[in-house]
């Protein structure tokens, strides 16, 4: 397979984890909003929550979406790399950084927070997600 191939691949593949993640998260969040049930309070913690996570979509995970886009224009890949080519595009930063989410997302859930204040969290990071995620099946789009 040609590393053209690969590395849209491994970008491709990178995007589904983001969507994945942005869509778990997602229904968590409204999952716990609705402990609130159908009202007006729903409607203040989901306004919110859709409103950050749009601005962080676009404004910061943006950002990162594209600097590993363009870190995969300088990556090195080779046949091996079809399975594990969205590692490289990650890289060791990220890993950490991401193990470092995982772990604050525990907390947080077993903390004494009500449901629905953590379900404006992880709604708003998921809505991020999904809304960054696209940079990587535009493949042929960014520059």
């Amino acid at each position: 397979m040609e590393t053209v191939n690969i590395k849209k691949t491994s970008l491709i593949v990178v995007g589904i984890i983001w969507f994945l993640v942005g869509t778990v998260l997602s229904i968590a969040g409204v999952n716990w909003m609705l402990q609130l049930g159908f009202g007006p309070k729903l409607i203040m913690f989901l306004t919110p929550s859709v409103l950050i996570g749009i601005l962080k979509g676009k404004f910061v995970l943006k950002k990162a979406a594209l600097r590993h886009y363009k870190r995969a224009d300088v990556i090195e890949f080779n046949n091996s790399d079809i399975f594990l080519g969205w590692v490289k595009i990650l890289g060791v930063k990220s890993f950490i950084l991401i193990a470092l989410m995982m772990v604050i997302g525990s907390f947080l859930r077993h903390s004494n927070i009500d449901r629905p204040i953590l379900g404006i969290i992880y709604l708003a990071v998921g809505i991020a997600l999904l809304y960054a995620s696209k940079i990587f099946f535009n493949t042929d789009e960014v520059k």
